[in-house]
């Protein structure tokens, strides 16, 4: 399917326009004193009139429409949800399409689509756990005014469950398939309980537009084009790469009705212009601010900046593939000598020089403060923490048979350990991260070549195959991570059987995998905790990889203009860019004037500016008679 590209307004244009001021500035400097009495007339009406729109009470009475402006540094790579992969796309994705179930502010799933949370006591989940039942919405419609009924619901499960779907073969495994009782009754059957089944991002697609898109196409070539067919709060109407993506409010969406008409994204290549922007009023809000700006925006007024952690953390990452096709070196196939490394590694130095202050030193890959009941984050007792020493990462080495001998650190076969160790262009921490890690491995004997690589460069080296052969040609590489809303599915994904698709590392534990498959099926959240606890132990004392830090990320928005900035986590994360969560986008208002304000009509305003400018003329007029028998052009 296609769709027309339509060519944006001159006013968006302008609205998104990267590197440059989008407001002009006006030439006083006029060359005949007649100009200037006609542009001081124009400039009084405009105040006028201008003056009139900002102070209105009511920004609806307006003929303009209310926009939305945020910048980004980096922009959708795919707008299907079947291809896609990066966070924005996540982002676009939840405020185009509606899920069964939301992510709220808190932990807590949310009503979305379904009408209620279904238990055993209402009948929406089987005794066994197996089956749910779900009530969705009275009278729901698709953006193009289409129903959106319990079929499309079960075809979207379908659809990923029957063709074995990459991006969302995590999110709906145990899922057998699902069935449309009636046009508000889905049933969905799975292969034993389902823990997240309402934890899980699965956006419903419509059925009238998906059906004619086949599997192949939608894993491979679709782009899913705008206008897109959603039944979100948005929809995404209008997509230029590297430039913005504009969405427009959907008229049939079944939530309360968002106040804004129109959600600009902007993409920026330098992200100092985007601060600039930010601050000048060109943007309402940024995400992926520099450090050093972002210093300087917290002391902006009317300005709120954000520095907060998600679910992500930054890591080392080992080459653990323990077969004859890995390209890796051999060593790292031993926990013992990847124990050392981690020990060799000093997280409060690197966080403090590569992030400046804003990460906190990294254990585990389920972050803490995220999760409150239960907290899903596993912490090792201080007698368990491989904290940083150096002298006992050469303890451990030496006593794991890789001797230090003139200066070198040997291989069991008395070979030096020369180790390849990437950071990419994209993740400029870790080009600081990298040469620390150089320095402390240096300390123990061991070579390490530094390279940074582009992401796409250093992507085919992790997921590289040889035919149907899984050849990871890697070492060591350092980069960052978001993981899922819920703790099961980002650990899960490090199981054996996601080796050469999400498990990075390519690392395999027997233990690890039975527990992952238990947590999957454990409705009781506390009894569900202490099966992730362990699962995180086991992996913090095999090291597939390093957690150095859970570092913050930067976002910053206008409070002034705005009211309704909604933030998720019970506050302390972010208030937009959550990948999941459209509060803010359905709570945001403009600033309503003060009622002083608001009483001043335009038209007073209008006359305001026509007595202004009268008088400026009168002035201009008598100083032109003053001035006549001689020449008015200026140099």
């Amino acid at each position: 399917m296609s769709a027309a590209r339509h060519k944006p307004a001159e006013s968006t244009r302008r609205a998104i326009a990267k590197g440059e001021s989008m407001k002009k500035s006006r030439n006083w400097r006029a060359r005949r004193l007649t100009a200037l009495l006609g542009l001081v007339l124009a400039a009084a009406l405009v105040w006028g009139a201008t003056t009139a729109a900002a102070d209105s009470a009511s920004p609806a009475a307006s003929a303009d429409k209310v926009v939305l402006k945020i910048g980004w540094t980096v922009e959708p790579d795919n707008l299907n949800p079947f291809i896609g992969w990066q966070n924005q796309d996540y982002e676009i994705w939840a405020i185009n399409y509606s899920f069964l179930f939301g992510f709220g502010v808190s932990d807590t799933p949310t009503l979305d689509l379904a009408s209620e949370i279904p238990t055993q006591e209402n009948g929406g989940l089987s005794a066994d756990g197996k089956v749910w039942t779900i009530k969705l919405r009275l009278d729901l419609k698709w953006s193009d005014g289409e129903p959106l009924t319990a079929d499309d619901v079960a075809f979207t499960y379908n659809y990923i469950v029957k063709n074995d779907m990459f991006n969302m073969a995590l999110a709906t495994r145990e899922i057998l398939g699902a069935n449309a009782i009636d046009p508000t009754t889905v049933q969905i059957t799975c292969s034993r309980p389902k823990a997240d089944m309402m934890r899980i991002f699965i956006p419903i697609i419509p059925q009238h537009i998906w059906s004619k898109v086949t599997p192949k196409a939608a894993t491979t070539t679709f782009t899913n084009p705008v206008p897109i067919v959603g039944s979100g709060p948005f929809t995404a109407v209008e997509f230029e790469k590297g430039k913005f993506l504009r969405m427009e409010r959907n008229p049939y969406y079944y939530g309360k009705r968002p106040a804004v008409d129109e959600i600009i994204f902007a993409t920026y290549q330098n992200p100092d212009t985007m601060t600039i922007d930010l601050k000048s009023g060109n943007l309402d809000a940024a995400w992926g601010i520099p450090v050093a700006q972002f210093r300087t925006l917290e002391a902006e007024s009317g300005t709120e900046a954000l520095a907060y952690p998600y679910y992500n953390w930054e890591y080392l990452n080992f080459n653990c593939f323990d077969s004859p096709d890995s390209m890796g070196a051999p060593v790292l196939k031993d926990w013992r000598f990847r124990n050392a490394i981690n020990y060799a590694i000093d997280r409060e130095k690197l966080c403090a020089i590569a992030f400046q202050g804003y990460a906190a030193p990294g254990t585990t890959i389920v972050p803490p403060k995220t999760w409150q009941d239960p907290d899903y984050h596993w912490q090792p007792a201080a007698s368990e923490e491989m904290g940083f020493d150096v002298a006992e990462a050469g303890r451990l080495l030496d006593q794991a048979g890789y001797p230090l001998k003139s200066g070198k650190r040997l291989d069991k076969q008395g070979k030096p350990i020369v180790l390849r160790l990437y950071a990419t262009t994209d993740n400029v921490p870790s080009q600081t991260e990298g040469k620390l890690i150089v320095g402390w491995l240096h300390e123990l004997g061991l070579n390490v070549e530094f390279s940074v690589l582009d992401a796409g460069a250093l992507s085919a080296r992790v997921w590289n195959f040889e035919g149907a052969a899984y050849r990871p040609d890697f070492d060591m590489y350092i980069d960052s991570w978001l993981g899922y809303v819920d703790p099961g599915q980002t650990l899960t994904a490090e199981a054996t059987w996601q080796i050469g698709s999400t498990n990075e590392p390519a690392w395999s534990n027997a233990e690890y995998d039975k527990l992952s498959e238990e947590q999957a099926a454990q409705l009781d959240p506390e009894q569900r905790k202490q099966s992730i606890w362990r699962m995180q132990q086991i992996m913090y004392e095999q090291t597939p990889w390093v957690v150095v830090a859970y570092p913050d990320y930067f976002e910053a928005y206008d409070t002034a203009d705005w009211t309704g900035w909604t933030r998720v986590n019970d506050g302390n994360g972010p208030a937009f860019f959550t990948a999941g969560n459209v509060d803010t986008y359905v709570n945001l208002k403009p600033v309503v004037a003060t009622e002083a304000a608001a009483g001043t009509s335009s038209s007073v305003w209008i006359v305001v500016g026509l007595v202004g400018a009268a008088v400026i003329v009168v002035v201009l007029v008598l100083l032109r008679r003053r001035s006549r028998g001689r020449a008015v052009d200026e140099a």
